[in-house]
């Protein structure tokens, strides 16, 4: 337990933090899954997932190179179903 009221606020900010990033971060796998279950990946949803991919980067809950991977496979398969 924290001894000092800075630690007491900072475990109740990480816990919020935690939280909020956790939800961030199933509604990402939501829309991954969604999208390659669906059989219509349009260049409008993965304009969508891109966008949320690079949010998350930014943000720091996901790792810039793990978004470009993701990015670039997801346009790959888009350009070969098309």
């Amino acid at each position: 337990m924290p001894q000092h009221k800075g630690a007491v606020r900072r475990v109740r900010l990480s816990e919020k933090r935690r939280a909020a990033n956790k939800g961030s971060k199933v509604e990402l796998r939501k829309m991954l899954k969604e999208f390659s279950a669906s059989g219509e990946n349009t260049p409008e949803n993965l304009r969508k997932l891109q966008s949320r991919l690079d949010k998350l980067a930014k943000k720091g809950l996901v790792h810039k190179n793990y978004a470009a991977n993701k990015k670039s496979k997801l346009a790959q398969g888009v350009k070969s179903s098309a």
